[in-house]
């Protein structure tokens, strides 16, 4: 994982240099500064009101008892949108302007929340005192399976 962070902030630097280069060629440095400026100051701007729009869906989702998990990851998102048009560069402005677009991050977050929830399996084991000989923390010779466990998401509908 740290392989591909070191690598990410090599690659994604390089590969900004050489687009701003070739719009230079074509464009000109005035005209590409122009553009770098102006998409980082809308870029912003559109970020900072997605983001109170986020915010204010947080507390009408927590002042109705419900769970804000959807309206959180979208502020995470609209945060990294921000920091990625702040960013001088073609590359990250398109990633950045990509986030602030809603049906992007409902995508985005489906796909976080499928990820995330392959990543959090969790294991229980248990341990029953032997019937037997009454000792604690040795388990008991029987048949039966293990127990199972079932983790129940939040946000389904209850059955």
């Amino acid at each position: 994982m740290l392989g591909r962070g070191i690598l990410l902030l090599v690659f994604v630097p390089l590969v900004e240099l050489i687009l701003l280069h070739q719009l230079v060629q074509s464009w000109g440095l005035a005209e590409t500064i122009l553009l770098v400026l102006v998409t980082g100051v809308v870029g912003v701007g559109l970020a900072r009101q997605q983001g109170l729009k986020a915010w204010k869906a947080v507390h009408t989702q927590l002042a109705s008892g419900q769970s804000p998990s959807a309206e959180i990851m979208d502020g995470v998102m609209i945060l990294i949108a921000g920091a990625f048009l702040m960013t001088p560069g073609l590359l990250t402005d398109t990633v950045g302007f990509s986030l602030l677009i809603p049906l992007v991050r409902r995508l985005l977050r489906a796909k976080l929340v499928a990820w995330f929830k392959h990543r959090t399996v969790t294991t229980f084991r248990t341990q029953f005192p032997n019937a037997e000989f009454g000792v604690p923390g040795e388990t008991a010779d029987t048949d039966e399976d293990e127990p199972v466990v079932r983790v129940v998401d939040p946000e389904a509908p209850s059955p």
